[in-house]
């Protein structure tokens, strides 16, 4: 089963893309932080993880960096409330499958 990793702070928008994730077959993991996010790197294997564009006290591409560093075989995808939950997981889906990274 293809695992997933989730950062975002605000706790219903994780749990929503979680269960459409979860429908879609991903094992589904989530982070309410930055520093959560990265202890759950070194805990967990992960072909995608979506990182909220907004988090507190640090810059989402900065966590990107930080996480690509910690797992180059990890896709990290940057996300903002305009993008749907239909199209995150289409991507997820599309990167489980091959079809794109």
């Amino acid at each position: 089963m293809s695992s997933v990793l989730i950062v975002n702070e605000i706790t219903s928008e994780r749990r929503e893309l979680a269960q459409s994730l979860e429908a879609e077959g991903f094992q589904v993991m989530e982070s309410a932080s930055a520093s959560d996010a990265v202890r759950d790197i070194w805990e967990g294997s992960y072909v995608v993880v979506f990182i909220a564009s907004v988090l507190e006290g640090t810059n989402a591409n900065q966590l990107a960096r930080q996480l690509k560093q910690l797992a180059p075989e990890i896709e990290t995808i940057i996300h903002s409330k305009s993008d749907t939950r239909n199209r995150l997981v289409k991507k997820a889906i599309e990167i489980r499958d091959g079809v794109a990274a």
